[in-house]
């Protein structure tokens, strides 16, 4: 009984820290949609690029902001300074870029997760 209860503790601890890692806790775009989005849009769209300087160094979206995960809450201000119409993020895999969805958001800055990331934004090429 005490093995089974174990087992199911961890399950749901596992559940919970996935659900947070990958993005499922925040709103979410498919890299497919946000190119065409970007492809056919007149609006001013910002995608913030939150993986480390030699990440973004490696390969970027065209145009793309970049600010640091862990420099993102001190850039609150040049973030809204741009006057952007919809505000997306984006980091390698869609983990750290659901969290900065939530720091934006603490912020009063409304974004949406690129699920998948630079994996899946490259893989559309």
């Amino acid at each position: 009984m005490n093995k089974i209860l174990i087992i199911c503790l961890c399950i749901v601890i596992i559940l919970i820290v996935l659900f947070y890692t990958i993005g499922l806790n925040v709103e979410n775009i498919s890299s497919t949609e946000i190119k065409q989005k970007l492809n056919n849009s007149n609006s001013s769209i910002g995608i913030i690029d939150v993986r480390t300087k030699s990440e973004y160094e490696s390969g970027h979206i065209e145009n793309s902001l970049w600010i640091p995960l862990n420099k993102l809450e001190s850039d609150i201000d040049k973030i809204k300074s741009q006057n952007y119409d919809e505000i997306y993020t984006i980091c390698l895999s869609g983990g750290r870029s659901a969290k900065a969805v939530q720091i934006l958001k603490k912020h009063g800055i409304q974004a949406v997760n690129i699920r998948g990331g630079m994996v899946s934004w490259n893989s559309l090429k």
